[in-house]
């Protein structure tokens, strides 16, 4: 008599969690949410910032060091502020149904990136610095300085994938989806920070090499009147430029990196419907 194969882990893990979804569809969505926040969070802290959890261990303290309590509360506000709020703007929305499937996407949509998703990008910022103890008027200068800018880069990411959410994916599952790509986008910028560090590792050992030949050649670090530079000067000199603007170049790199990640990048990535 032939056996029945089991199912492998990850179709009793999905098996499990779409039984949740549909006889618990809230608090699967919140636990689910609560749980991305805290991963794209991690992404972002030890990938992209490239924060240390060991010197977090050992009570150092600050900018490359990891902050849980950031962590924390993202995964609070992931869990229990945006998701029931996601969950209950999917269902109505689902409820719009025009003469034909274009039109109704095109409602959709509209009413997503008009309404929703100004809505979050005010909403994010506000309660993340409430529950960082930051005063009204902090809040509301944090809110007007970042709101515009970071609502024009959360559509040009999401308002493709949510053209693709509407059309294809089951509603149910358009929560994860959207999450899924912000996580997938903060690994993204993991690995390109990574690659930014090995060419900017690379660019200051070529920065420092052609320093050392120019110190070896005795060239003057400028240029005096009336003194002509010979050809290998020219081209230390030229090596030493073209050096320092890599430098310069992967630096640039890295802060721009930097800052898609931090909270507000998280919560922009993790925090659309």
């Amino acid at each position: 008599m032939a056996t029945i194969p089991r199912p492998n882990l990850f179709s009793r893990i999905w098996t499990f969690y779409t039984t949740s979804l549909r006889e618990r569809p809230l608090r699967t969505k919140m636990v689910q949410s609560g749980v991305l926040y805290i991963s794209a969070d991690l992404v972002a802290q030890l990938g992209i910032e490239g924060k240390s959890i060991r010197r977090s261990m050992e009570g150092e303290q600050g900018e490359e060091v990891y902050d849980p309590i950031r962590t924390a509360r993202l995964s609070i506000y992931g869990s229990t502020v945006f998701a029931p709020l996601a969950h209950y703007w999917l269902n109505n929305v689902e409820r719009i149904a025009l003469s034909s499937k274009l039109k109704t996407l095109v409602a959709k949509l509209s009413l997503d990136i008009c309404l929703w998703s100004p809505f979050v990008t005010f909403m994010f910022p506000t309660c993340l610095g409430l529950l960082e103890g930051k005063s009204i008027d902090e809040v509301r200068k944090k809110v007007a300085h970042g709101w515009f800018p970071t609502w024009q880069k959360a559509v040009c990411v999401f308002g493709p994938t949510q053209i693709i959410n509407f059309s294809l994916v089951p509603t149910q599952h358009r929560l994860l989806t959207v999450q899924s790509v912000g996580l997938c986008w903060n690994i993204f910028l993991s690995w390109q920070n990574n690659r930014n560090n090995k060419l900017l590792a690379a660019a200051q050992e070529h920065l420092l090499n052609a320093q050392e030949h120019m110190l070896d050649m005795g060239v003057r670090p400028e240029h005096v009147a009336g003194v002509e530079l010979t050809e290998e000067e020219v081209r230390s000199k030229r090596d030493l430029a073209l050096a320092e603007k890599e430098v310069e170049d992967a630096e640039k790199r890295r802060k721009g990196l930097k800052d898609q990640a931090g909270e507000m990048g998280v919560g922009v990535k993790m925090a659309w419907s």
